[in-house]
């Protein structure tokens, strides 16, 4: 079984409950999450939050205070997800042992 990946953050930041935000684990989507969130909201970019969000395990208002170019890095991080490929490699941690079990 491959390390988890976590995403850490340019710019970490207050969340709601007052905790510093530096760093967050990230747990792979499935089909379930898209429905889920595809039954509360209608728009792409809401659809991608949501998913965002539930793929860093955080609330949409901690999303909301990323800066803008964590920000951009998560939904790149989302999108590579989707479209199978290795997160360690998107995220500059280079190949993994076993990279073909370190798409998480």
């Amino acid at each position: 079984m491959a390390e988890a990946i976590s995403f850490t953050l340019k710019f970490p930041f207050q969340s709601a409950s007052g905790e510093t935000i530096s760093k967050l684990p990230i747990k792979r989507l499935k089909r379930k999450d898209i429905s889920a969130a595809q039954a509360v909201v209608k728009d792409e970019a809401g659809l991608e939050d949501m998913l965002v969000s539930k793929m860093l395990g955080i609330t949409l208002e901690d999303l909301g205070e990323f800066d803008i170019a964590d920000s951009k890095s998560a939904t790149e991080v989302f999108r590579e997800m989707a479209n199978g490929r290795d997160l360690a490699a998107v995220l500059g941690r280079g190949a993994v042992v076993g990279a073909e079990d370190a798409a998480v």
